[in-house]
């Protein structure tokens, strides 16, 4: 079972900054997920809201914002004094960082946007020129930015997120494999609470992989172990990974 640092090792450092992916890599963490948001400026950065109000000093869009506008804002303070002036990283820095480390599962979670007109393929063109497309795993919840990575590119894997519980979700996702074969999805990512055996093993009968979010839970993942998940995303990857290993 593999095992992905949710933004990083994100209870060791602030959310999608370098500082929370070397602290995933230092763990030995099988992959690492984060989240990609484009600048008014066309920009590729990771942060996980639309804003940067909830991470940093700042606020605003990040869609508003000049690249150069978003790397004053402090993206550390919020989380200790002794990240202050971390900076918002670029796919670049994040890139680098990780073609340098052993990390083997890149999962890039690609938001909703307004207008997807280009934005998956600015993505995989930024993964292959730093030769990690063999590594990349695209997420999204929604399913025409799925279609269009595996139109520009069919060998990308790519995996179905669903959202928190709700009625709604849970009647949409009681049956989400048809979804998933229609539109050649090859992970399920569901909410860790939308999953049992039986579901794992239906998914892996129809040729596709499970790997729930945020498992955080020791419970949860001895369920997920003795299930046969194919992994989890987890804030503790330090935690899972040591479980897993003594399982």
């Amino acid at each position: 079972m593999f095992v992905i640092a949710h933004r990083g090792a994100n209870r060791f450092a602030p959310q999608n900054t370098l500082r929370a992916f070397e602290k995933a890599i230092d763990f030995n963490s099988d992959g690492v997920e984060t989240d990609i948001q484009i600048t008014k400026d066309g920009h590729l950065v990771l942060c996980h809201d639309s804003t940067v109000n909830r991470t940093s000093d700042g606020k605003g869009k990040i869609s508003e914002l000049l690249l150069s506008d978003i790397r004053e804002f402090d993206f550390g303070s919020w989380f200790g004094r002794k990240f202050k002036e971390t900076k918002i990283p670029t796919i670049d820095e994040f890139l680098q960082l990780i073609k340098d480390s052993s990390v083997r599962i890149l999962d890039l979670e690609l938001k909703p946007q307004k207008n997807i007109e280009g934005f998956a393929e600015k993505i995989l063109e930024k993964v292959n020129d730093y030769s990690l497309t063999d590594r990349l795993l695209i997420s999204s919840f929604d399913v025409n930015i799925l279609k269009q990575v595996k139109s520009i590119n069919p060998d990308v894997p790519v995996g179905i997120l669903y959202p928190y519980p709700s009625d709604i979700v849970k009647r949409r996702f009681s049956a989400p494999f048809k979804l998933a074969i229609r539109n050649r999805i090859d992970y399920l990512l569901p909410h860790y609470s939308y999953v049992s055996r039986a579901v794992i093993r239906k998914a892996h009968g129809l040729g596709l992989k499970v790997a729930p979010w945020t498992v955080n839970k020791l419970e949860t993942a001895d369920k997920l172990i003795t299930w046969e998940a194919d992994g989890l995303i987890t804030d503790i990857p330090d935690v899972m990974l040591n479980k897993i290993d003594t399982f």
